[in-house]
């Protein structure tokens, strides 16, 4: 997990994780963005997720949480 490779990110408040998370996101929406094979559709829809997760970030589950329910995708 990220905390754990990066302990600082601990001490950071409710809103402090929420900028990062917005930060973060913005970064990758970017990047991807950049790439050509994604059509306007599939970024709307990467970009519509990122709010509504910043919007209730405990509506989420973890990476590892998601690998664990479909162990043969991961």
């Amino acid at each position: 997990m990220i905390f754990e490779k990066f302990p600082e990110l601990k001490t950071l408040d409710n809103e402090g994780r929420l900028i990062l998370a917005r930060e973060l996101c913005d970064q990758a929406i970017a990047e991807v963005a950049s790439h050509e094979s994604l059509s306007g559709e599939a970024i709307t829809i990467i970009e519509e997720r990122v709010a509504a997760f910043l919007r209730d970030p405990n509506s989420g589950i973890s990476w590892e949480e998601l690998k664990k329910q479909r162990p043969d995708e991961g």
